[in-house]
């Protein structure tokens, strides 16, 4: 008796130590924002975050939305997004739980320096969470506060240090979600085209993670500026 005890609290152990956040993982992401003009965008931007070190998908993600460019400093964005996120750290469990979102932002830009640059962005979201096989449906409220810092190093390339912390309602309950801290390096392929790839320690309220982070960005003109 005593033997099937120790066994069955030693699966039981492993079972939640394999289901655990992964420690590591790399997220990929696309961005095509279209100008329509001067002052109306088009945002797009889709996303593949990966289980671990493995290339298995842990989360698929689309956002897209509308932007009003005030002037050089000031923007606001709105839209919708769509994420398909598996529902355990497990890479037999092939579930994936589906969130639908809107999202509102507003951007300060200010120049500091010739080369220097600070950003500031407030997003807020509405998280709407369809139930899975061991979870009923439930709504989040989130608000995301962001600042950055991009220094200019030379005609190709940028250095970024960013910091965004996160607070959510769900629940009945409004508590710390998350905080991301990023550096990235910006190479510019040509006055339109931009690869990023950086590192990101990401704080959860019981883990952390070390993420690498790879993104191209391309930006499409229709009005000829």
């Amino acid at each position: 008796m005593r033997r099937v005890l120790f066994i069955l609290i030693i699966v039981i152990a492993a079972n939640k130590l394999h289901a655990q956040r992964p420690e590591t993982g790399a997220w990929l992401a696309v961005q095509a924002p279209v100008n329509f003009s001067k002052h109306w965008q088009w945002h797009n931007d889709a996303g593949y975050r990966t289980l671990g070190t493995s290339a298995e998908p842990l989360q698929y993600l689309y956002r897209t939305g509308a932007r009003y460019n005030f002037n050089k400093q000031w923007s606001t964005a709105a839209g919708i997004a769509f994420f398909y996120t598996r529902t355990s750290f497990l890479k037999t469990n092939n579930e994936f739980g589906h969130e639908f979102r809107f999202w509102e932002e507003a951007n300060r830009l200010k120049q500091i320096s010739s080369k220097t640059q600070w950003q500031l962005r407030l997003r807020t979201e509405q998280r709407f969470f369809a139930a899975t096989s061991g979870k009923a449906k439930y709504t989040a409220y989130r608000f995301r506060f962001r600042t950055g810092v991009t220094q200019k190093l030379n005609d190709k390339w940028d250095l970024q240090l960013a910091d965004e912390y996160m607070q959510q309602y769900a629940n009945q309950k409004f508590s710390f979600d998350q905080n991301r801290v990023m550096l990235s390096g910006v190479y510019h392929l040509n006055s339109s085209t931009q690869l990023q790839g950086g590192y990101m320690w990401l704080k959860w309220p019981k883990e952390h993670q070390h993420i690498l982070t790879i993104s191209f960005i391309k930006k499409i003109s229709l009005h000829g500026a």
